[in-house]
């Protein structure tokens, strides 16, 4: 047999050696290598199942060096835990370490002059469902995930590499995704023959030079020691059955230090209480709390969130000072957040990320690290009055940014048009003094840089402003108690030349600044590899702009990249009919989906007897919701976007009687009983297991408010762990024999606890 590598995008046979198809055992999957260290099989080690898309298999690790791939062509063991890969100028040597149900892989020594270090891509041949975000693609009986383990490695690919990877062949947005494609931050991706999983490390110890997704080429690093080199790579494996995805996660998450944020003190990617729903309000202020948490508890709704307007109640956006909707300053901020804690709400707020606002003082005072693309230095001398300059190079002018705006020293020039004359390109219709600064004379030879600017004409910042931003928000939510912000036009983070690593340091670096780490939910504009584990939920969706039918594909990609489901900011007015905001109710149900109801305080209040039942009912749909009352047949027909309800309780949190409804509000047929289950544990018994082989198995309840399972009678076999937070247990057992013990599934809002039985034999 040969052995099929990547070579610049093209497949090359290599004869296999004697020594082929040494095994890297990761959870239930067998990555088997050759002696040239490229992938020949990605086998589940429990059928045997090869999963290795047929004719397409490149190397586990490789490396860029001067522009061009290169693959290693001899891998061998170092001891017991390590693999060392040499090929032409470079040796990466890699650690594993074992986990219950993975195992992690890292970069721990790196020779040569290594630009770019690249893991996989790993070719698949699962093609069932893709999950971009989180990195795992599974079908009905085995799901393989690659997760990074550190900020400096991305799960994604480099877009500058087109022709390695089968980059140019990975699906743009296989995900059909209104908000943006999500290809360049996703470890794995889509392709016509199967999928493909895999992460990189760019090394900054010197500038760089990156291309964003436009081609625009923009300048980044250095960054400093350690920091910017690319050992320390870092990465996840694992193979498991598809319902065990979320216990591994967990568990990697966990293990290896990623950020684990909760509700409840569970974890929000199994909390159902991630999806609950956000009153979004534009007049919320400190004169207005009070009214708007009384309305939210009209609602059954925990959290009222301040939109006063598109980019959140601030100032400027980049300093990120409180502006007088809630008191201007984080101390009178405070104050607000406590006055909803004392109505009994918790209180968010909106962010704009990375974005700068031009009145912003980083701006003002053009703070030298504000991102810049394209560079090149002025020919001739450019005195205040100039309309017209000349530089020395196009690379400023090369598409794939926002805007026209040029920085020299401290002024922002706008500029018309830039055409090439000779040697020089001459720059025309210059605007001078832009964004509050000063036209200045600038002599030959001082640089103009294209600034990277937003979507809504401010600037981006670098990599010192992205920290100082993250500083700042967590710095504000410590200071005020806030509990939930949105990361909306986080995608600026990646915009700055960054990518993955910029929004990671943004999110990342706030969330471990926050010292909120229960009950503080964050929404995201972008979903990225590196920020899943940070981040509560993607809710996309606006007003007026995204269709139902957009808001199932959009649940769709949440279901593959396990996050909450969300039907996005939707419209509620105080005149509401019911019949519309049931039937928006109704879809919620259908797919378990909380909403950001987007109103105002005028608007409820003003909706008088109206208002109070359209805010009754969504008490009661979220309340059936939450608790399991539905049954999958009812969620169903829900699903039916043509289909109309009305939900009446009968017993508040109890039971509900819900009736069927024609497009006029009429009544089809009777009405049918909906109650709240009694907490019961559904599995009935466990597998068997095999000392020393891994063990995997889950239990369930039949309601999602539990939120935490506990063994609280006899003991798990020695060597096995009960994840609290998913009902998974996980280990290799040590001992043969047969453990007896008892689960116990705690849940939420008072229901009562449920406890069984179970046993597990342990064979030698």
């Amino acid at each position: 047999m040969a052995a099929v590598v990547l070579a610049a995008g093209a497949l090359t046979p290599t004869p296999a050696s004697a020594d082929a198809a040494r095994p890297v055992t990761a959870g239930y999957l067998d990555l088997e290598l050759d002696d040239a260290g490229t992938v020949v099989g990605l086998k589940d080690s429990r059928t045997g199942a090869d999963h290795l898309a047929a004719g397409r298999s490149a190397s586990l690790v490789s490396v860029v060096i001067g522009g061009q791939q290169r693959r290693p062509d001899h891998v061998r063991r170092l001891g017991r835990d390590r693999l060392v890969f040499t090929g032409d100028g470079f040796t990466v040597e890699v650690r594993l370490q074992t986990r219950p149900g993975y195992t992690t892989l890292e970069a721990t020594r790196v020779e040569g002059d290594v630009q770019t270090l690249l893991w996989g891509p790993l070719a698949t041949s699962v093609t069932q469902t893709i999950g971009e975000t989180v990195g795992v693609v599974r079908d009905d009986s085995f799901a393989i995930g690659l997760r990074p383990l550190t900020d400096r490695t991305e799960g994604a690919w480099p877009q500058e590499y087109q022709d390695y990877g089968w980059e140019s062949e990975v699906a743009d947005n296989p995900s059909a995704l209104q908000v943006a494609p999500h290809e360049e931050w996703s470890a794995a991706g889509r392709t016509s023959w199967g999928s493909v999983l895999r992460a990189f490390t760019y090394d900054y110890t010197r500038e760089r030079v990156r291309k964003n997704l436009g081609g625009h080429p923009i300048p980044v690093g250095p960054l400093p020691g350690e920091e910017g080199k690319v050992a320390g790579s870092k990465i996840a494996l694992f193979g498991t059955a598809p319902e065990m995805a979320p216990t591994v996660l967990s568990d990697i998450a966990r293990g290896e230090g990623l950020p684990y944020p909760t509700q409840d003190g569970q974890w929000q990617k199994t909390a159902q209480a991630s999806s609950q729903s956000f009153l979004v309000l534009n007049d919320l202020r400190t004169d207005t709390i009070s009214q708007a948490a009384s309305l939210a508890k009209a609602a059954g709704i925990g959290y009222v969130y301040s939109l006063p307007n598109a980019v959140g109640p601030w100032q400027t956006t980049g300093h990120y000072a409180f502006n007088a909707s809630l008191g201007g300053s984080d101390q009178a901020a405070a104050a607000a957040v406590k006055l909803a804690a004392d109505n009994g709400v918790r209180l968010g707020v909106h962010t704009i990320s990375d974005f700068v606002s031009t009145n912003d003082a980083y701006v003002t005072q053009a703070d030298p690290r504000l991102a810049t693309g394209g560079r090149a230095a002025l020919t001739r001398p450019l005195a205040a009055g100039d309309t017209t300059m000349h530089v020395d190079a196009g690379t400023p002018f090369i598409g794939g940014l926002h805007n026209a705006m040029l920085r020299i020293g401290d002024e922002f020039v706008g500029y018309s048009a830039a055409t090439q004359q000779g040697g020089e390109w001459v720059v025309t219709g210059l605007r001078r003094g832009q964004w509050g600064s000063k036209a200045a004379d600038h002599a030959q030879g001082d640089r103009a840089a294209r600034l990277v600017v937003n979507s809504y004409n401010g600037a981006i910042g670098g990599i010192g402003i992205i920290d100082e931003i993250a500083t700042r928000l967590a710095g504000a939510w410590n200071a005020t108690g806030i509990l939930s912000n949105s990361y909306d036009g986080v995608e600026s983070a990646s915009e700055s030349g960054w990518g993955n690593y910029g929004q990671a340091r943004l999110i990342n670096g706030a969330y471990r600044q926050n010292r909120a780490r229960d009950g503080f939910i964050t929404e995201t504009s972008r979903m990225t590899s590196n920020t899943w584990d940070a981040l509560t939920r993607a809710s996309w969706g606006e007003v007026g702009v995204t269709s139902m039918d957009q808001v199932f594909v959009n649940n769709d990609f949440y279901r593959a990249n396990f996050l909450p489901g969300m039907l996005g900011w939707i419209s509620l007015k105080g005149n509401e009919t019911l019949l519309s905001i049931e039937s928006k109710l109704a879809r919620g149900a259908g797919l378990n989906a909380g909403a950001g109801f987007q109103s105002s305080v005028s608007s409820l209040s003003g909706g008088g007897e109206n208002g109070r039942k359209v805010l009754d009912a969504i008490k009661q749909w979220e309340t059936a919701r939450n608790l399991g009352a539905f049954t999958e047949e009812q969620r169903a027909l829900f699903r039916d976007k043509s289909t109309n309800w009305h939900l009446t309780a009968v017993t508040p949190g109890k039971e509900w009687s819900l009736q069927r409804l024609d497009a006029s509000g009429n009544a089809i047929g009777a009405a049918e009983r909906v109650a709240v289950p009694e907490p019961a544990l559904v599995t009935r018994e466990l597998p068997a297991g095999t000392i020393h082989r891994l063990y995997e198995a889950k239990v369930a309840t039949n309601t999602p408010a539990t939120v935490r399972y506990e063994v609280t009678g006899g003991a798990l076999p020695a060597g096995l762990a009960l994840n609290q937070d998913t009902g998974g247990i996980v280990g290799t057992p040590r001992n043969a024999g047969t453990a007896t013990f008892t689960i116990t599934a705690r849940s939420a809002d008072g229901l009562p606890a449920a406890s069984a039985g179970y046993r597990i034999q342990v064979r030698p």
